[in-house]
Protein backbone atom coordinates (compact mmCIF):
# COMPACT_ATOMS: atom_id res chain seq x y z
CA UNK A 1 0.00 0.00 0.00
CA UNK A 2 2.50 2.56 0.88
CA UNK A 3 4.60 1.30 -2.76
CA UNK A 4 1.14 2.93 -4.29
CA UNK A 5 0.82 5.59 -2.22
CA UNK A 6 4.46 6.43 -2.93
CA UNK A 7 4.06 5.96 -6.96
CA UNK A 8 0.57 8.21 -6.85
CA UNK A 9 2.28 11.39 -5.62
CA UNK A 10 5.20 11.00 -7.81
CA UNK A 11 2.83 11.19 -10.44
CA UNK A 12 0.30 13.46 -9.15
CA UNK A 13 3.77 15.67 -9.43
CA UNK A 14 4.18 14.80 -12.81
CA UNK A 15 1.25 16.06 -13.81
CA UNK A 16 0.28 19.37 -11.30
CA UNK A 17 -2.46 20.43 -13.59
CA UNK A 18 -4.17 17.52 -12.94
CA UNK A 19 -3.31 17.17 -9.86
CA UNK A 20 -4.88 21.29 -9.23
CA UNK A 21 -7.79 20.78 -11.08
CA UNK A 22 -8.50 17.54 -8.73
CA UNK A 23 -8.19 19.06 -5.46
CA UNK A 24 -10.27 22.44 -6.35
CA UNK A 25 -13.01 19.59 -8.06
CA UNK A 26 -13.07 18.12 -4.79
CA UNK A 27 -12.87 21.21 -2.44
CA UNK A 28 -16.07 22.17 -4.77
CA UNK A 29 -17.93 19.14 -4.22
CA UNK A 30 -17.27 18.81 -0.62
CA UNK A 31 -19.12 23.01 -0.10
CA UNK A 32 -21.63 22.61 -2.56
CA UNK A 33 -23.50 20.13 -0.62
CA UNK A 34 -24.27 22.33 2.04
CA UNK A 35 -26.51 24.85 -0.49
CA UNK A 36 -29.25 24.05 -2.01
CA UNK A 37 -28.08 24.11 -5.13
CA UNK A 38 -25.12 24.03 -7.47
CA UNK A 39 -23.36 25.29 -10.62
CA UNK A 40 -24.18 23.44 -13.56
CA UNK A 41 -20.79 21.95 -14.65
CA UNK A 42 -19.35 23.84 -17.11
CA UNK A 43 -16.96 21.63 -18.29
CA UNK A 44 -19.70 20.12 -19.57
CA UNK A 45 -21.49 22.64 -21.08
CA UNK A 46 -18.73 24.21 -22.70
CA UNK A 47 -19.00 21.80 -25.68
CA UNK A 48 -22.36 22.37 -25.62
CA UNK A 49 -23.62 25.54 -28.60
CA UNK A 50 -25.35 26.75 -25.10
CA UNK A 51 -25.68 30.94 -24.33
CA UNK A 52 -23.34 32.61 -21.63
CA UNK A 53 -22.78 28.72 -19.81
CA UNK A 54 -21.53 30.83 -16.62
CA UNK A 55 -25.02 32.24 -16.38
CA UNK A 56 -26.97 28.31 -15.37
CA UNK A 57 -27.36 27.01 -12.45
CA UNK A 58 -29.11 23.85 -11.19
CA UNK A 59 -30.90 23.53 -8.40
CA UNK A 60 -29.96 20.78 -6.03
CA UNK A 61 -26.40 19.60 -5.86
CA UNK A 62 -26.84 15.67 -6.72
CA UNK A 63 -27.59 13.75 -10.02
CA UNK A 64 -30.43 11.09 -9.59
CA UNK A 65 -32.15 9.10 -11.67
CA UNK A 66 -35.16 8.92 -11.87
CA UNK A 67 -37.92 9.47 -9.13
CA UNK A 68 -38.26 9.87 -5.71
CA UNK A 69 -41.22 9.66 -4.02
CA UNK A 70 -42.58 11.49 -0.74
CA UNK A 71 -40.99 15.46 0.65
CA UNK A 72 -37.76 14.61 1.75
CA UNK A 73 -34.83 13.55 -0.14
CA UNK A 74 -31.30 12.66 0.76
CA UNK A 75 -31.33 10.03 2.52
CA UNK A 76 -30.58 9.27 5.76
CA UNK A 77 -26.90 10.86 5.36
CA UNK A 78 -27.98 14.16 3.79
CA UNK A 79 -31.87 14.38 4.67
CA UNK A 80 -33.85 17.48 2.89
CA UNK A 81 -30.97 17.45 0.27
CA UNK A 82 -33.31 18.27 -2.49
CA UNK A 83 -31.89 17.35 -6.13
CA UNK A 84 -35.71 16.29 -8.12
CA UNK A 85 -38.98 18.17 -8.05
CA UNK A 86 -41.88 17.87 -8.81
CA UNK A 87 -44.22 19.87 -11.71
CA UNK A 88 -45.79 21.60 -9.29
CA UNK A 89 -42.47 23.07 -6.74
CA UNK A 90 -41.09 23.78 -10.76
CA UNK A 91 -44.05 26.27 -11.14
CA UNK A 92 -43.30 27.26 -7.71
CA UNK A 93 -39.73 28.31 -8.24
CA UNK A 94 -40.51 29.58 -11.57
CA UNK A 95 -43.32 31.64 -10.72
CA UNK A 96 -41.87 32.96 -7.36
CA UNK A 97 -37.76 33.24 -8.09
CA UNK A 98 -37.39 36.55 -9.79
CA UNK A 99 -33.09 36.34 -9.66
CA UNK A 100 -33.40 33.64 -12.59
CA UNK A 101 -34.67 35.24 -16.22
CA UNK A 102 -35.50 31.64 -16.98
CA UNK A 103 -36.18 28.14 -14.85
CA UNK A 104 -36.32 24.89 -17.05
CA UNK A 105 -37.38 21.45 -16.14
CA UNK A 106 -36.65 18.38 -17.43
CA UNK A 107 -37.22 14.87 -16.93
CA UNK A 108 -34.31 12.99 -14.74
CA UNK A 109 -33.68 10.28 -17.28
CA UNK A 110 -34.92 9.39 -20.37
CA UNK A 111 -38.23 7.59 -21.68
CA UNK A 112 -38.35 4.72 -23.85
CA UNK A 113 -40.67 5.13 -26.64
CA UNK A 114 -42.09 3.11 -30.24
CA UNK A 115 -41.93 5.58 -33.28
CA UNK A 116 -43.14 5.18 -36.08
CA UNK A 117 -44.35 7.46 -38.91
CA UNK A 118 -48.00 8.03 -39.15
CA UNK A 119 -49.59 5.86 -41.56
CA UNK A 120 -46.61 3.41 -42.14
CA UNK A 121 -46.83 -0.50 -41.82
CA UNK A 122 -43.32 -0.82 -40.37
CA UNK A 123 -42.70 -1.63 -36.99
CA UNK A 124 -42.07 0.72 -34.39
CA UNK A 125 -38.75 1.44 -33.80
CA UNK A 126 -36.95 2.17 -30.19
CA UNK A 127 -35.97 5.74 -29.14
CA UNK A 128 -35.40 8.24 -26.03
CA UNK A 129 -37.28 10.56 -25.20
CA UNK A 130 -36.78 13.08 -22.90
CA UNK A 131 -39.71 15.82 -21.36
CA UNK A 132 -38.71 19.55 -21.41
CA UNK A 133 -40.17 22.32 -20.53
CA UNK A 134 -41.87 24.57 -23.29
CA UNK A 135 -38.86 27.24 -22.37
CA UNK A 136 -36.11 24.65 -21.86
CA UNK A 137 -34.35 25.53 -25.43
CA UNK A 138 -34.91 29.02 -24.74
CA UNK A 139 -33.25 29.01 -21.86
CA UNK A 140 -30.35 27.34 -22.62
CA UNK A 141 -30.07 29.49 -25.62
CA UNK A 142 -30.14 26.64 -27.96
CA UNK A 143 -30.89 27.13 -31.80
CA UNK A 144 -33.02 25.13 -34.47
CA UNK A 145 -31.38 23.17 -37.18
CA UNK A 146 -34.14 23.47 -39.09
CA UNK A 147 -37.94 24.00 -38.56
CA UNK A 148 -37.95 25.37 -34.89
CA UNK A 149 -37.41 24.49 -31.37
CA UNK A 150 -40.09 24.15 -28.48
CA UNK A 151 -42.01 26.99 -26.98
CA UNK A 152 -44.07 27.88 -23.85
CA UNK A 153 -47.09 28.21 -26.10
CA UNK A 154 -46.30 24.29 -27.29
CA UNK A 155 -46.48 23.32 -23.10
CA UNK A 156 -50.05 24.00 -21.68
CA UNK A 157 -52.61 21.20 -21.63
CA UNK A 158 -54.74 21.05 -24.78
CA UNK A 159 -51.91 22.63 -27.35
CA UNK A 160 -51.50 19.78 -30.52
CA UNK A 161 -48.72 17.30 -29.40
CA UNK A 162 -45.49 18.13 -30.93
CA UNK A 163 -41.88 16.76 -31.00
CA UNK A 164 -38.52 18.32 -31.90
CA UNK A 165 -35.50 15.34 -33.20
CA UNK A 166 -31.87 15.67 -32.10
CA UNK A 167 -29.90 16.00 -35.35
CA UNK A 168 -27.59 12.92 -34.32
CA UNK A 169 -31.52 10.76 -34.87
CA UNK A 170 -32.41 12.68 -37.91
CA UNK A 171 -28.76 12.27 -39.33
CA UNK A 172 -27.96 8.23 -38.16
CA UNK A 173 -32.12 7.09 -38.35
CA UNK A 174 -33.75 9.13 -41.18
CA UNK A 175 -31.45 9.90 -43.19
CA UNK A 176 -31.04 13.47 -43.61
CA UNK A 177 -34.18 13.74 -44.62
CA UNK A 178 -36.01 17.42 -44.30
CA UNK A 179 -38.95 15.83 -44.98
CA UNK A 180 -39.33 14.99 -41.26
CA UNK A 181 -40.28 18.41 -40.25
CA UNK A 182 -43.82 18.65 -40.11
CA UNK A 183 -44.63 15.02 -40.28
CA UNK A 184 -46.67 12.96 -38.00
CA UNK A 185 -45.16 10.51 -35.90
CA UNK A 186 -46.41 7.80 -33.76
CA UNK A 187 -44.79 8.04 -30.64
CA UNK A 188 -46.54 5.30 -28.21
CA UNK A 189 -49.34 5.17 -30.66
CA UNK A 190 -50.19 9.04 -30.25
CA UNK A 191 -49.46 11.23 -33.22
CA UNK A 192 -46.84 13.83 -32.74
CA UNK A 193 -46.00 16.69 -35.34
CA UNK A 194 -41.97 16.96 -35.25
CA UNK A 195 -41.85 20.75 -35.23
CA UNK A 196 -37.68 20.85 -35.70
CA UNK A 197 -34.62 19.30 -35.47
CA UNK A 198 -31.68 20.91 -32.92
CA UNK A 199 -28.41 22.18 -33.75
CA UNK A 200 -25.63 19.21 -34.77
CA UNK A 201 -24.17 19.61 -31.31
CA UNK A 202 -26.76 20.33 -28.71
CA UNK A 203 -27.38 16.44 -27.04
CA UNK A 204 -29.47 17.75 -24.38
CA UNK A 205 -28.83 18.88 -21.34
CA UNK A 206 -27.35 15.72 -19.41
CA UNK A 207 -24.33 14.09 -21.74
CA UNK A 208 -24.35 10.24 -21.51
CA UNK A 209 -23.65 8.93 -24.48
CA UNK A 210 -25.98 5.80 -23.39
CA UNK A 211 -29.16 7.72 -22.62
CA UNK A 212 -29.16 11.25 -25.06
CA UNK A 213 -32.56 11.90 -26.04
CA UNK A 214 -33.58 11.39 -29.80
CA UNK A 215 -36.75 13.73 -29.11
CA UNK A 216 -37.77 16.05 -26.91
CA UNK A 217 -41.45 16.73 -25.80
CA UNK A 218 -43.46 19.23 -24.14
CA UNK A 219 -43.72 18.51 -20.06
CA UNK A 220 -47.62 18.53 -20.57
CA UNK A 221 -47.70 15.76 -23.14
CA UNK A 222 -46.31 13.11 -20.50
CA UNK A 223 -49.76 12.40 -19.42
CA UNK A 224 -50.47 11.29 -22.73
CA UNK A 225 -47.66 8.95 -23.32
CA UNK A 226 -47.35 7.50 -20.11
CA UNK A 227 -50.89 6.82 -19.29
CA UNK A 228 -51.82 5.73 -15.83
CA UNK A 229 -48.14 5.64 -14.75
CA UNK A 230 -48.01 9.79 -15.52
CA UNK A 231 -46.15 11.73 -12.85
CA UNK A 232 -46.81 15.03 -13.79
CA UNK A 233 -49.85 15.61 -11.79
CA UNK A 234 -48.81 13.73 -8.34
CA UNK A 235 -47.08 16.77 -6.42
CA UNK A 236 -45.28 13.97 -3.98
CA UNK A 237 -43.49 12.43 -7.44
CA UNK A 238 -40.23 14.35 -7.91
CA UNK A 239 -38.89 13.69 -11.27
CA UNK A 240 -37.47 16.72 -12.50
CA UNK A 241 -34.12 18.25 -12.84
CA UNK A 242 -34.69 22.41 -12.59
CA UNK A 243 -31.97 24.58 -14.42
CA UNK A 244 -32.20 28.07 -14.59
CA UNK A 245 -30.43 31.58 -16.35
CA UNK A 246 -29.60 33.47 -13.48
CA UNK A 247 -29.79 37.39 -14.08
CA UNK A 248 -26.31 39.24 -14.45
CA UNK A 249 -25.38 40.59 -11.30
CA UNK A 250 -27.74 38.65 -8.83
CA UNK A 251 -25.85 37.53 -6.08
CA UNK A 252 -25.83 34.24 -5.33
CA UNK A 253 -27.05 34.85 -1.49
CA UNK A 254 -30.13 36.30 -2.73
CA UNK A 255 -30.86 33.64 -5.15
CA UNK A 256 -30.64 31.00 -2.71
CA UNK A 257 -33.22 32.46 -0.12
CA UNK A 258 -35.44 33.01 -2.58
CA UNK A 259 -35.32 29.29 -3.27
CA UNK A 260 -35.25 28.68 0.35
CA UNK A 261 -38.53 30.99 0.69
Amino acid sequence: MLGDVRQSLRQLRKSPGFTITAVVTLALGIGATTAIFTLIQQVMLRQLPVVKPGELWKIGDKVRCCNWGGYTQGGNDAPNDWSLFSWEAYKQFRDNTPAFSDLAAFQAGNTQLGVRAAGSAEQAETRNGDFVSGNFFQTFGVGAWMGRLLTPADDHEGAPPVAVMSYRTWLQHYGADRGVVGRSYLIDGHPFTVVGVAAPSFFGAILEGWGMPDFWMPLTTEPLVDGATSRLKSPNTNFLDLIGRVKAGTNTRTLEAQLRG
